[in-house]
């Protein structure tokens, strides 16, 4: 049905339609089987009538039949759910339309006013289900109501790697350009395997290098459609994955002028998309504002269409690039809606400056990534292209001075109706109302006028109420299917409810990690600054030590070799760690515990001499016994480094020269008192002796 110029044209879509009707007292909700009224069209007359037909009758005349449509004034009336009414659904023939009648201008009209507004019947009051039946089949045949769709369940193919590209040396290269190769072989023929078979998909590229680092297939049928084509398989490199995910989702496609989803209907919605592994989805209402924007990776056709209908329908769809892809084409083709195609494709430059001046005329402040990006230039292209004649023809509706729907108007100027040609549609709608309206008003005149026909004016009176009811009971049910969808809402709201709470652990998780490896990093800086202070003083050391050598290599300085105490053990021991030798001095740091033994082993080594700080008295006589220079430490400017004692060559050599000199004299001096002693012993002896002798001579 659509209106041109003055006429009012009906399409005749004909074959056979069935009309399907709920009998009185059945409902889908009860425990027993539902019961229908069923009329079967053919060429637009009625060749059959059925009454109490069950679901599975139905479902063998459909079958048997081969109807081109199933018409009903409310879908509900086969499933209680959505669930339930897509299992129905499924159980129908391929190429068998259902079809609510009642779905008409993008919202619900009483059965009782189509069949009015379509002169299929003048006065009618309360119809029975087989008459229901035959007008819904009749409106269906006439093009009237929407084509009942779902969502088709998806099976997703997933090739991969199958093993970790890590560190693996020279050959790491080539087995990553391997690997990737034969991911994209594996790709290849998958799809060469679904176009021979004719099988709908779309896929994405995850492009990387020399080849594919992973594919995804998005299969618009069941997983059981391609056994023995596809199967999980892991090739070693490559690793394939085949899963189903389901929809339930339902949607009304309109019959025959599209212009029925832009009157009066949902909110029309232009529409920019950019695919690819990251789709970008952009929607703008007939104002231009801006409804939705977002991007997701891997998106399928089943995603974005239940996220737009979240929003309205959409009634064109654009793309930044041209000729449209295949994806878009098929989209918009879905939807019933115009694809905006580009003279050519835009450029980067086009793109930013169409977003930048959006967003300064509607003042928005928006980060997108360039995938958001490209689909709103594509949908602000469509949006700047049609506003000059938008404006045109609200100038026009201003100087009629009539009151039409703006945004309606606008989404038939987007079909491609010209202004008067819009106007005339949506102001013959309103007529129509209007006249439905005015006939009931006319009724009562004429019943109040006819005082004497009281029980026919209350008749009439009771059709028109029971009608008010049975309108409300599918606004109604109308109702119930809304619920349903909210219900989808909250799950999926409840879903991304936990997905943010899954990233608010994640983001919890990483800062406790920060803070982790900062504190690592504080006592690493920390260590470092003590590792560069040792490094520091060892250099300090390393030049010290290296001036000492060079004194040592001049023989300006003679180390002498320490012994902690004049015990037989020490000295034994400073031998074997020093390496004690003939012509060494040796540096004694303690005399108060002293043994002869380590004397004589020290004079037993040649020991040259012996440095030292006031010793005892009888220490040193000992050292003269054992003519053992000694060399009093004050004297020679004693120092010590690392520990170890050194002296000036020089001054050691004087002193230990001196030192000898005067153990000489000592030594001299020592020797001729023990010499005289003998002589004076001696010569006691002797005078003893002799005078020993004398006595015994007297006698």
């Amino acid at each position: 049905m659509f209106w041109v110029d003055d006429l009012f044209v009906v399409l005749n879509l004909g074959g056979v339609i069935l009309g399907v009707d709920l009998m009185p007292m059945s409902t889908p909700l009860g425990r027993s089987q539902p019961r229908y009224s069923v009329v079967v069209l053919d060429e637009g007359k009625v060749v059959s009538r059925f009454e109490n037909v069950s679901k599975r009758r139905l479902l063998r005349l459909v079958w048997t039949l081969k109807p081109s449509m199933v018409a009903i004034d409310n879908v509900y009336e086969f499933a209680s759910s959505s669930s339930r009414l897509l299992k129905f659904l499924k159980a129908f023939p391929q190429d068998v339309k259902v079809v609510q009648v009642t779905r008409v201008f993008g919202g619900f009209k009483p059965l009782s006013m189509l069949v009015r507004d379509y002169g299929l019947a003048d006065g009618v009051g309360k119809l029975s289900p087989i008459m229901a039946a035959e007008l819904s089949a009749r409106l269906a045949s006439m093009g009237v109501g929407s084509e009942v769709e779902y969502l088709k369940n998806e099976t997703r193919i997933l090739v991969c790697r199958g093993r970790r590209i890590g560190e693996g040396g020279m050959s790491e290269d080539r087995y990553e350009r391997k690997i990737r190769t034969a991911v994209y072989n594996a790709s290849m023929n998958i799809k060469s395997i679904l176009d021979s078979h004719g099988i709908e998909y779309d896929i994405f590229f995850n492009r990387r290098g020399f080849g594919v680092d992973r594919c995804l297939f998005i299969v618009y049928s069941p997983k059981d459609s391609l056994r023995g084509l596809v199967k999980n398989m892991n090739l070693g490199d490559v690793q394939i994955k085949v899963f189903e995910e389901s929809s339930d989702r339902i949607i009304f496609k309109p019959l025959g002028s599209p212009e029925s989803e832009d009157i009066c209907g949902k909110e029309p919605l232009i529409v920019g998309l950019d695919p690819g592994v990251i789709t970008g989805l952009a929607i703008l209402d007939m104002d231009g504002r801006l409804v939705h924007v977002c991007s997701r990776r891997n998106w399928g056709r089943n995603d974005i269409i239940s996220e737009v209908m979240k929003f309205g329908t959409p009634i064109i769809v654009a793309t930044d690039v041209h000729p449209p892809s295949f994806f878009v084409v098929k989209m918009a083709s879905i939807w019933g809606a115009r694809v905006y195609e580009l003279d050519r494709s835009l450029s980067v430059d086009e793109k930013r400056d169409l977003v930048y001046r959006y967003c300064k005329d509607f003042n928005l402040n928006l980060d997108l990534n360039v995938h958001e990006r490209d689909a709103l230039a594509s949908a602000v292209k469509v949006f700047y292209g049609f506003k000059p004649l938008f404006s045109k023809a609200d100038s026009s509706v201003s100087e009629l001075g009539i009151d039409v729907p703006r945004k309606q108007l606008r989404a038939l100027l987007i079909r491609g109706y010209s202004i008067k040609r819009a106007i005339d549609v949506l102001t013959r709608e309103v007529k129509i109302s209007t006249a439905v309206e005015s006939k009931l008003e006319e009724v009562e005149l004429e019943v109040e006028a006819e005082s004497s026909d009281v029980v026919e004016y209350l008749k009439r009176k009771l059709s028109i109420e029971e009608e008010m009811v049975r309108n409300l009971k599918l606004q109604r049910d109308q109702l119930a299917m809304e619920v349903e969808k909210l219900k989808s809402e909250i799950d999926k709201l409840n879903s991304l409810i936990n997905s943010l709470n899954s990233e608010l652990n994640y983001k919890i998780k990483r800062d406790r990690e920060v803070a982790s490896l900062e504190s690592r990093l504080s006592e690493l800086q920390l260590a470092y600054q003590s590792i560069k202070s040792e490094c520091e003083s060892l250099k300090a050391k390393v030049d010290s030590w290296t001036k000492m050598f060079l004194k040592i290599l001049r023989g300006e300085i003679v180390f002498l070799k320490p012994i902690k105490n004049l015990t037989l053990d020490n000295v034994r021991s400073s031998i074997e760690s020093y390496n004690i030798r003939r012509g060494d001095v040796i540096f004694i740091s303690d005399f108060n515990v002293f043994d002869v033994d380590s004397l004589k082993k020290l004079s037993s080594v040649g020991c040259a001499g012996i440095v030292g700080f006031s010793p005892p008295k009888h220490v040193c006589e000992a050292f003269d016994d054992f003519e053992i220079p000694f060399i009093d430490a004050s004297s020679i400017k004693l120092e010590f480094f690392e520990g170890y004692p050194y002296v000036e060559a020089n001054l050691l050599s004087n002193a230990l020269n001196s030192a000898r000199e005067s153990l000489l004299e000592r030594s001299s001096l020592k020797r001729r008192e023990r010499l005289k002693k003998l002589f004076d012993e001696y010569r006691s002896m002797r005078l003893k002796e002799l005078k020993d002798f004398d006595s015994t001579i007297k006698y």
